[in-house]
């Protein structure tokens, strides 16, 4: 299994060894949240599959196997305890998807008997564009909460007015919002607390300061950039990150001859409006990375919920980087 190739990398002390203190905040279930407050960086890493993935044209087909076949479902169980040794990252990122919601289910129950739960592996998803369909999205998301997701990130940010939707639909009835204050009965448990005490806790911090869960405001668009700064202003914010890949696009166009041609200047002027107004109001300021190399780049320039796109030695790697570059301790090197 690939997690024993990263337990070489950092050795099998790893698992018995514990934070020191000062990163580490026992009565916290959601651990991202000590970092952010003492401006350490936040490493997340893709999660192993748990659902089979749709094949293409037919590559990948099995010597014999009839046309359209459908791929095999992963083994549940192993995709667990691999997600359960592999103890580095601060977070998993998730394909929440209702297409494979039964399956994400399984997993997480799966994950708990591997001795695992949110406390551990706190799982991170998106959730679609809020500005396109703001009572699809809000259900969505109010699904993931009720499926132990920890943060929620939104795409294709905007305005404020959208965030201020998400944030309300975060917030139970009870906090002001509009949460139903039923049905997390799976997240209480992957939580590993009763449905009281998943009732108290989970809020939206920092608005509330027990709260444990966080919202990432993705900005990938001209209109979020000039609005960067006061989608970073919000109270209920704790990452702006950028999407460079869709921003990307965004300062992309065709020539004459047909060819994709990109603003590099433009779409690094943007990056650095969304970087300013993170570190000006305080915020925690995510960017995607895939290797060392990268980390090591952000982290010079002050990003710091650092998103690894991957699952492989190259992101295990960079995780490893970014707590070296800040001094966060590497169990068993």
């Amino acid at each position: 299994m690939r997690w024993s190739v990263v337990l070489g990398v950092v050795g099998l002390a790893l698992l018995a060894c514990a934070e020191p203190e000062q990163v580490q905040v026992t009565d916290r279930l959601n651990q991202m949240i000590p970092l952010i407050e003492q401006g350490l960086p936040v490493l997340g890493i893709a999660h192993p599959p748990y659902a089979a993935r749709r094949r293409r044209g037919g590559r990948g087909q099995a010597v014999g196997e009839a046309p359209g076949t459908p791929p095999p479902e992963p083994d549940i169980s192993e995709a667990a305890r691999e997600l359960v040794a592999y103890q580095l990252g601060d977070y998993e990122l998730n394909t929440y998807s209702p297409n494979s919601v039964d399956r994400y289910r399984e997993f997480i129950r799966a994950i708990v008997v591997a001795g695992g739960s949110a406390r551990t592996h706190p799982f991170v998803a998106k959730i679609p564009i809020m500005h396109t369909d703001p009572t699809g999205t809000t259900q969505r998301l109010i699904d993931q909460l009720n499926d132990g997701q920890v943060v929620v990130e939104m795409q294709e940010v905007e305005t404020v007015e959208e965030v201020n939707q998400a944030i309300a639909a975060m917030r139970f009835t009870s906090q002001g919002g509009v949460r139903p204050e039923e049905g997390f009965e799976r997240a209480a448990a992957y939580w590993g607390m009763t449905e009281a005490e998943y009732l108290e806790k989970a809020d939206v911090w920092p608005i509330n300061p027990n709260g444990e869960l966080l919202i990432s405001v993705i900005i990938e668009s001209h209109e979020g950039v000039a609005n960067a700064r006061e989608i970073s202003a919000i109270p209920g914010v704790a990452v702006v990150t950028v999407g460079s890949g869709t921003l990307g696009g965004v300062f992309t166009s065709t020539n004459t001859e047909g060819e994709r041609v990109r603003d590099q200047e433009g779409f690094d002027a943007a990056v650095a409006t969304v970087l300013a107004a993170c570190k000006e109001f305080n915020k925690s300021c995510g960017y995607p990375a895939n290797n060392p190399t990268q980390v090591e780049a952000l982290m010079a320039d002050g990003w710091d919920f650092l998103i690894m796109q991957r699952r492989n030695q190259d992101s295990f790697d960079a995780v490893v980087t970014g707590r070296r570059l800040s001094g966060r301790p590497i169990p068993g090197s």
